[in-house]
């Protein structure tokens, strides 16, 4: 037993070891701003919004923090002309077989005259939040405020943040800025291309409904529907009496607790060496204009949809906030493993903490299962463009023999203490042995 003891903390001890040394791995992460679309009230709006303001920052991300954070979606109104700008009402619908297919795609309409014969087609709901987060990003100057964020900081321009976030040498980056040398200078427009462009914002609207309702109406439904086919069937009663208190036995079950709807949106800040050039760099040093500007803009990159249960148990130990604090992050988490996997541009790349073997901080909050695939990805200077560049050496697979790490969130669950139990905090992979610390894995689709 002390032998196994005494290994065990050796064991503890090296991977303690490795995973310090891969915390000093410099990676250039994606930057991410998190807005909430407030929504009216709803059941236990407090907590909901409590868990919120809580919920642990992706770690795979920088927190690019704005002023913008929230806003009440549910209170804008979208004028005529936000309609117009948007495509909509120019078409006139003039007759019974347009407006029917109009109704048949559930695109709704709005009628022009008592007798419903002429109508114009209305945003979808869908469209109808896309819109009013468009609206805001323009309104509010979203884009602006990301840029702002990169480039000012205590209301001067600074390289500061590009400093902190990259590899580069703030003293020769102000010096040439001192010089009068922005536009010119390598390491910002390096920076553009690794940091800057990589920047992202989250759009995200959370929607608590009782269980009530929706269980009880699917009882008194599947009812109807089993008593009409156990009567034709001639079932005896005792046996039809028997199936409805099964019926009332899974409505005692699934009544207690909301089911959590979650909406994101995904956006992405354009930026590029042209917008670097003409755009900011005539504005260097004038913050008032750089904050009066509309010249940056953001493009959709997608959505996601999540849909969680909250269950309560009888003799359950957590508090109905606590279990609303577990939904609300697991669906989140759920939401951007999603859009990660949808979208290429928007995967984060994660440093390889061990060799022998594989092994990266990356799990189930993720989404990864055992077998898929990752490039392997190298930092090497480019002599001829003077910069920085990610180079493919590799791939490598979750390996399909040993457990993914469960880095999900578990409100108040501490680590596994058992010494027999593997004290690594990670997920294996594999392939080659060419692959070292500090290199990058990229999720392949």
């Amino acid at each position: 037993m002390k032998k196994k003891l005494a290994f065990s903390l050796v064991v503890i001890l090296s991977a303690t070891n490795l995973f310090a040394q891969a915390e000093d791995v410099k990676y250039l992460r994606s930057s991410l701003s998190m807005i909430l679309l407030e929504s009216d009230d709803f059941p236990n709006k407090d907590a909901v919004m409590s868990s919120w303001n809580n919920y642990p920052f992706p770690d795979k991300y920088n927190e690019h923090n704005i002023d913008t954070k929230n806003f009440n979606v549910d209170a804008m109104e979208l004028s005529n002309q936000d309609l117009l700008d948007a495509g909509f009402l120019k078409d006139t619908l003039n007759n019974a077989l347009q407006i029917m297919k109009a109704a048949s795609d559930l695109r709704p309409v709005k009628y022009l005259n008592d007798e419903k014969t002429l109508a114009v087609v209305l945003p979808s709901e869908k469209q109808k939040y896309q819109l009013k987060i468009d609206k805001v990003i323009k309104d509010n100057g979203i884009a602006r405020q990301l840029v702002s964020s990169w480039f000012t900081r205590d209301g001067k321009f600074s390289v500061a943040a590009i400093q902190e976030r990259g590899s580069y040498n703030a003293s020769a980056m102000e010096a040439d800025i001192a010089a009068g040398n922005v536009m010119s200078n390598a390491s910002l427009m390096d920076a553009g291309k690794q940091l800057v462009q990589n920047t992202f914002v989250t759009f995200s609207k959370l929607n608590f409904f009782k269980n009530e309702p929706a269980a009880a109406l699917t009882r008194d439904l599947a009812k109807v529907q089993l008593a009409k086919s156990m009567k034709e069937k001639k079932s005896p009663q005792m046996l039809i009496d028997k199936a409805m208190q099964g019926l009332d036995v899974v409505y005692e079950e699934t009544k207690e607790g909301y089911s959590l709807v979650s909406k994101t949106w995904l956006y992405k800040l354009e930026w590029n060496d042209s917008i670097y050039k003409t755009v900011l760099c005539p504005m260097w040093n004038d913050v008032e204009k750089l904050n009066s500007t509309d010249a940056f803009n953001l493009e959709f990159v997608g959505n996601q949809y999540n849909t969680s249960l909250v269950t309560f148990k009888i003799g359950e130990q957590r508090t109905e906030e606590q279990l609303i604090d577990i939904a609300t992050v697991r669906n989140m988490d759920n939401a951007f493993a999603k859009l990660q996997n949808k979208n290429d541009v928007f995967k984060p790349m994660i440093p390889v903490s061990s060799s022998g073997p594989i092994m990266a901080k990356i799990g189930m909050k993720e989404g990864i299962s055992a077998g898929d695939k990752f490039e392997v990805l190298e930092m090497i200077w480019d002599e001829k463009a003077g910069q920085t560049t990610w180079k493919s050496v590799g791939k490598c697979s979750v390996d399909k023999k040993a457990p993914i790490w469960d880095n999900r969130y578990n409100l108040g669950d501490g680590p596994a203490t058992d010494v027999d139990e593997n004290p690594v905090a990670a997920t294996q992979f594999k392939g080659s042995k060419k692959i070292q610390v500090g290199m990058l894995l990229k999720q392949l689709k």
